[in-house]
């Protein structure tokens, strides 16, 4: 029974903030979506280019 309570608070609070978040962005909301995929993606290549350096780096020292 507490799990299912848990469960409706956590879907309560996530349509709240959904609901708040369209309806104070309006128009502007699907700008911060893009925004915050393309920081994201950004980001994550970032990180990727970083360990792929380190594993290049690595790689260096001796091998075929």
């Amino acid at each position: 029974m507490k799990d299912h309570v848990l469960l409706l608070a956590v879907a309560l609070a996530s349509a709240s903030v959904a609901w708040a978040f369209w309806h104070f962005l309006g128009p502007d909301a699907l700008d911060v979506l893009v925004l915050v995929a393309l920081t994201g993606t950004i980001a994550d290549n970032w990180r990727l280019r970083r360990a792929l350096q380190r594993c290049e780096t690595k790689n260096e020292g001796g091998g075929t």
